[in-house]
């Protein structure tokens, strides 16, 4: 059998390709017999311990057969497989209400079925991701909805027409691929009767096994961007309970939650946090959904014994003040001046921001812990901050926590 093949773009050393001879500008003409168009392909065809190449140099043509322990990857980085930029204008992206000067990284717009089938990021599910997902026979994929009703989904996604989504999921349930959906909730667009309208066909669609709703992020860079507002504490209220009410329907119908809400909701309310068994269902934790619940959980029972200032943002401030107020440990919460007020999250605190509140509150010697959700995978925050950076500025001892259970 005949392929077009694909170009090694990298090997890594000491992998199994290396010990193997393969090198950057070999083709990969098939794996196991199978063509192997990217990376997506490659994890599928060969995902056990060994695996038989057949390689291109030039006019040269060779079998080679690979051999990997469990958790070790075969080397091989192939040409075209970088994530695929997004070609939407979304109202509502975070991505273009970010300052400069901040990481490569996170002015990527990506919209990419490949990622969403294995990765969970979400696309906007075009024909084209579509055709693609059921061609290669993807068993899930998550998609952000935003809203079913056409013309306001393009809007929102800032094209000239309308942009149709219920015919993609329906393609795709006729070919066993569920859905994991997600709702960004702009006020005075898609909230109020659109949000009742969207859940209500979506619920009719079984193969949308979940739906977490959450409110738009804004943050004060938004000169020239389309006017937009947070909700405030009222219409948070009313998408709580809309929320609610589409879960006990499907609790009654379906027999599992289905919808869930972002723990912002919660926070925008000041209603308690529901209990863990609130999420027992729920994939969603990634998209800030049931970690409250969970960080108030294990907590619960916990006796802290040491001390220290924990550092947080604002959103969750008000919960971890609650659970260590029997302890000798304080919390504070961090105002974000990178991204602007109205951003309390943790995760997009800047070191800056750290820096400065612990110089003007703290003496030198302090323990301060700081949540990891700061830091990417390199250890580095939004601003290019390390651990050790925020530490030497500060003359703090910096203790980096995964979870507040994790304090003595």
């Amino acid at each position: 059998m005949s392929f077009p093949g694909t170009s090694i773009l990298k090997i890594t050393p000491a992998s199994p390709a290396s010990r193997a001879g393969l090198k950057a500008g070999d083709s990969i003409l098939s794996c196991n017999n199978e063509p192997v168009r990217d990376w997506v392909d490659l994890l599928m065809i060969a995902s056990g311990a060994t695996a038989s190449f057949f390689i291109g140099r030039g006019p040269l043509r060779r079998v080679v057969n690979l051999r990997r322990r469990p958790g070790v990857h075969w080397g091989i980085e192939l040409a075209g497989s970088s994530v695929r930029g997004c070609r939407n204008k979304c109202v509502f992206c975070f991505v273009d209400q970010q300052p400069s000067g901040l990481r490569a990284s996170l002015s990527v717009k990506d919209d990419d079925v490949r990622y969403s089938f294995l990765d969970g990021t979400y696309i906007t599910l075009t024909d084209q991701q579509t055709d693609e997902a059921i061609s290669r026979g993807f068993s899930s994929l998550h998609v952000s909805v935003q809203t079913t009703d056409p013309l306001l989904r393009g809007r929102m996604l800032g094209l000239p027409g309308s942009a149709e989504i219920l015919p993609q999921i329906d393609r795709l349930a006729k070919h066993g691929v569920e859905i994991q959906a997600q709702i960004v909730e702009v006020p005075g667009w898609n909230d109020g009767e659109s949000l009742e309208n969207t859940l209500k066909d979506l619920f009719s669609r079984p193969n949308v096994t979940i739906l977490g709703i959450v409110p738009v992020g804004l943050t004060k860079w938004r000169s020239g961007l389309v006017p937009l507002s947070r909700a405030s504490k009222k219409q948070a209220h009313r998408t709580l309970k809309t929320i609610l009410e589409w879960r006990k329907k499907a609790l009654n119908k379906r027999r599992t939650p289905w919808v869930y809400p972002a723990d912002e909701y919660y926070a925008l309310t000041g209603l308690e946090i529901p209990s863990v068994s609130f999420y027992k269902d729920s994939s969603l934790a990634a998209n800030g959904i049931g970690l409250l619940s969970v960080m108030i959980d294990q907590c619960s029972d916990k006796m802290f014994s040491g001390e220290g200032v924990i550092l947080t943002g604002t959103m969750a401030f008000p919960y971890i003040e609650k659970v260590i107020a029997k302890s000798n440990y304080s919390v504070v919460a961090v105002g974000n001046t990178l991204m602007g007020p109205l951003v309390g999250v943790a995760g997009l605190l800047g070191g800056k921001d750290v820096v400065d509140v612990v110089r003007r509150l703290f003496n030198k010697d302090e323990k301060i812990f700081l949540p990891s959700v700061m830091f990417n995978h390199d250890g580095v925050t939004l601003d290019d901050f390390t651990v050790e950076m925020i530490s030497e500025k500060t003359g703090a001892r910096v203790i980096v926590l995964n979870s507040i259970a994790e304090l003595t």
